[in-house]
């Protein structure tokens, strides 16, 4: 749930950037339209909906999405749908989208 509320506070002023996993519920509010850098990851195997069109329609919102081989949770070493070569994948993704000029530390 908490990717999904980060997508909703994307459209704030204020809001530096984001970053989610999974979000599995941004499906229901794609009129977002982000006002900050967003990041975002999904499993490619998601029960509650089609992945690949949630990618398409964030896509052609400017955000930048990876999907990862695995199941929700592919990050996560605590759950039994851990995969660890996604989770380095995605934390290497995550750094540079941190790492960015853009991002840190450039907004007033």
């Amino acid at each position: 749930m908490g990717a999904t509320v980060a997508w909703l506070c994307s459209k704030e002023a204020g809001v530096d950037g984001i970053i989610g996993y999974y979000g599995s519920r941004i499906r229901n509010y794609t009129e977002v339209s982000p006002q900050c850098p967003v990041l975002l990851f999904f499993p490619e195997e998601e029960k509650s909906f089609a992945v690949d069109e949630l990618i398409t329609v964030l896509q052609k919102k400017d955000v930048e999405v990876y999907k990862f081989a695995g199941k929700h949770g592919f990050s996560d070493p605590h759950t039994p749908n851990y995969n660890e070569e996604s989770a380095n994948q995605a934390f290497h993704h995550l750094k540079n989208f941190l790492e960015r000029s853009d991002y840190v530390g450039t907004k007033s």
